[in-house]
């Protein structure tokens, strides 16, 4: 089942107001998670914690996450699945294009193993 971590960069609102109107949809900010033990660490252990919880990393971080990837790819290490978000598509500041967008996906992926998955997320229809 699809479960959402929103990295750092994203803002605990929109996990707040997801849980508000849709308490449905499993989804924790970095922040709130684990009470932000998280927060500022190094993105390979973030992730290794994250598959451990079966946590898919909802993140706009298209630079640093891909070879990440690649290299557990190499090591036979798993994640919990990515959801890149693009700044083009869906500014980080457009907060209620961003929930419509990760609520449609959820409704859409939400009975997926979302193991070793990554997608990208675009505009709800």
């Amino acid at each position: 089942m699809l479960a959402l971590l929103l990295d750092e960069n994203i803002s605990h609102e929109i996990a707040d107001q997801i849980v508000g109107t849709r308490p449905d949809v499993p989804v924790v900010s970095l922040r709130q998670w684990e009470a932000g033990r998280y927060l500022s660490i190094d993105d390979a252990t973030l992730l290794q914690a994250a598959a451990r919880e079966r946590l898919t990393l909802v993140t706009y971080d298209q630079r640093t996450i891909p070879p990440l990837l690649s290299r557990f790819a190499e090591h036979g290490l798993s994640h919990g699945g990515i959801l890149f978000v693009d700044q083009r598509s869906i500014p980080s500041n457009d907060f209620g294009r961003l929930i419509r967008a990760l609520i449609w996906f959820w409704e859409e992926h939400h009975d997926r193993d979302w193991t070793d998955r990554l997608a990208y997320l675009s505009r709800a229809p």
